[in-house]
């Protein structure tokens, strides 16, 4: 009788099993993710059989050609993923004594906050930590989803427009961002600065399904004003584009604006002056070294941002000048980042 028949434990599963596992899953098949592993697809599928022996339980339904978590498996994903994070963050707990060397960052963020934010974030800190790779993972603000993407382990660290309080969660509100009208290069020359909401009725938008959609709501069912929605989007990224193409104006937060701007956009603030928070969503267990040291630079970069702007409405700017001088300032510097690390690369 074999092990598996027997019901008794074989030899004992080890970590490079399970990494195996979770890329098969995250890859959606054998083929994929053994390409992504640099193993051929004979030694992975031996590699998961064996897993299944030492476990004693079937973790795939093989279908056609394909593979299906099957109900064990699908169980099996998040305690897999717990056990890897735990190794990784006892690896890293002594990497921390020797700087940033190496891991991963798991990252979830919504759609809304992907253009506006997180280039600058994610650039700051490949720059500092060149070692340190990041995965990403894009939600659309729905609260279930975002839990199940932290406790599952998919993700370690999310960024939200809105508080979550689930158990085993926890919830930090980080900053705050400013919200402007954007208009297409030649609309608005008519329009004062900050523009009413009242007029807003009948303008032509453009929205994404995530923010620009529940902000113009709020509109309607605060002020009684109806916009005049002409385009509507799954995915914020898109916006600039068509904005860009005359398509419609847009409401944006104000670093996303500023990349308008750069692009032709008129921008406009607007009264009351709308604001969008920021949250920052892990679970309740200490965070790896990598993943706190990206969160640290995303509460940094945000406190450099209103402090760059404040310092300048102090000196008597407007909110929307000093924003634009202060972006002009950064964007500078990171162009000279840029260049330095070009220069940097053809040397070597």
């Amino acid at each position: 009788m074999s092990e598996r028949e027997s019901g008794l434990p074989g030899r004992g599963m080890n970590l490079r099993e399970l990494e195996c596992f979770l890329a098969v899953v995250d890859h959606g098949g054998i083929t994929r993710a053994a390409s992504a592993l640099y193993l051929a697809q004979p030694s992975l599928s031996q590699i998961i059989r064996r897993l299944e022996a030492d476990l004693g339980i079937d973790l795939f339904r093989r279908v056609g050609r394909g593979l299906v978590l099957s109900p064990a498996g699908e169980a099996f994903v998040g305690p897999a993923r717990q056990v890897l994070r735990d190794m990784a963050n006892a690896r890293s707990v002594a990497a921390g004594y020797r700087g940033l060397e190496g891991g991963r960052v798991d990252l979830a963020i919504s759609a809304s906050l992907t253009s506006s934010f997180l280039a600058a974030w994610v650039g700051d800190f490949r720059r500092k930590h060149p070692k340190i790779a990041l995965r990403l993972t894009q939600h659309d603000g729905d609260t279930d989803e975002i839990a199940t993407l932290i406790r599952s382990g998919a993700a370690e660290l999310a960024y939200t427009v809105g508080p979550i309080s689930r158990q085993g969660i926890e919830c930090r509100h980080i900053g705050q961002g400013e919200i402007l009208l954007a208009l297409p290069l030649g609309w608005g020359d008519d329009l004062p600065d900050p523009v009413p909401v009242e007029m807003l009725a009948g303008l032509p938008f453009v929205v994404d399904r995530g923010f620009g959609q529940r902000y113009l709501a709020t509109i309607r069912d605060t002020h009684g004003i109806e916009p005049d929605i002409v385009v509507d989007i799954s995915e914020s990224g898109d916006l600039l584009p068509l904005l860009a193409a005359g398509a419609g104006a847009a409401l944006l937060p104000m670093r996303q604006a500023m990349e308008a701007r750069r692009r032709g956009a008129t921008l406009r603030m607007l009264d009351p002056a709308p604001a969008r928070d920021i949250y920052a969503i892990t679970p309740t267990s200490p965070l790896t070294p990598q993943t706190q040291a990206f969160l640290d630079l995303s509460i940094g970069n945000l406190e450099h941002w209103h402090r760059a702007v404040g310092e300048r409405t102090a000196r008597g700017m407007p909110l929307l000048d000093a924003a634009v001088d202060a972006d002009n300032v950064i964007e500078s510097a990171y162009q000279r980042l840029h260049g330095n690390w070009h220069s940097g690369r053809e040397s070597e």
